[in-house]
């Protein structure tokens, strides 16, 4: 029987307010928090996808997470960017606490912000979110986090949803210009035509999040992009050192490994849920790619 009930659980914003015990969100807090001594972080111990911007710095301590099954170790002046709909999971709490700013991608979308200039930097920020401050820089960082908090801790005015608005997009300003200070400390090789093929990565990168469980052929994310399978294929290769149908696969595999490993589905259910024709094509295709068969790969430790 297939189903096709998500296990991997997603929260919306107002869910993990709810979660952290900050009490019931109302107005502003339904679509941004900010949080500074409370932000332990307890409520990602299971695997877990938020539907919203996470911006964070250490404070104290450090602890361990996967964000899309890669493992990172978090601690004092570590800087992390966690887009909405990756999973994210703590994998150990030695006493961590860190400044956490959180928005709605609909609040997100709203506030004035030069996205043609930020965008380009979380996007190479993407794919490492996380790195080391230094302490001056942290600090700066943890101080906007903390103006941010104690508007949202006062009565609302007039003048909150504006004010709170543009706060958060001077602190996403700033992290815009941490990420490049660490970026002009680690150059990365300029490419004549880098801008054309950074429009195509990013559009077909938002098609694969949005597609990769249903779709899975070069052709219709050509088609969808107006340009040929090789054109498409070349441009990602070489923008991203990954073909096509490696993106895809790493998609694929990325969800059939963490619904197998934390949820209740079946093999056959999890086919289903990635919609593979048969459990049959479905574990010759997780065999290929893992070395393992799903059920080997479900039973170990």
């Amino acid at each position: 029987m297939n189903n096709t009930e998500p296990t991997i659980t997603s929260f919306t914003l107002k869910e993990l307010i709810a979660l952290s015990g900050r009490g019931r969100s109302q107005g502003l807090l339904e679509e941004c928090i900010a949080a500074t001594s409370e932000s332990q972080l307890e409520g990602f111990h299971f695997p877990c996808r938020i539907d919203a911007f996470i911006i964070g710095v250490g404070a104290e301590g450090q602890a361990k997470v996967t964000f899309n099954l890669h493992e990172y170790l978090l601690q004092k002046d570590s800087m992390f960017v966690f887009g909405p709909q990756n999973i994210v999971q703590m994998q150990s709490n030695e006493h961590f606490k860190a400044h956490l700013l959180v928005v709605t991608p609909d609040f997100m979308n709203r506030i004035n912000i030069d996205t043609k200039h930020v965008m380009p930097l979380f996007l190479q920020f993407a794919t490492n979110p996380c790195l080391v401050l230094t302490p001056e820089e942290s600090q700066s960082l943890r101080s906007f986090i903390s103006l941010i908090e104690g508007e949202l801790c006062t009565s609302e005015t007039l003048f909150s949803r504006e004010i709170v608005s543009e706060l958060i997009a001077a602190a996403i300003y700033k992290v815009g210009a941490l990420l490049e200070h660490y970026l002009s400390e680690h150059p990365v090789e300029e490419n004549p035509i880098q801008n054309r093929a950074d429009e195509y990565f990013r559009q077909f990168m938002r098609l694969l999040g949005k597609h990769y469980k249903s779709e899975r052929s070069v052709g219709f994310y050509a088609r969808k992009l107006c340009i040929t399978p090789k054109y498409l294929t070349t441009l990602i290769k070489r923008i991203s050192g990954r073909s096509v149908s490696e993106w895809i696969d790493m998609y694929v595999i990325l969800e059939a490994r963490t619904l197998l490993k934390y949820s209740n589905m079946s093999i056959q259910e999890v086919a289903y849920h990635l919609n593979f024709p048969n459990q049959s094509f479905f574990g010759s295709y997780f065999k290929r790619l893992t070395g393992m068969s799903p059920s080997q790969y479900k039973e170990q430790d």
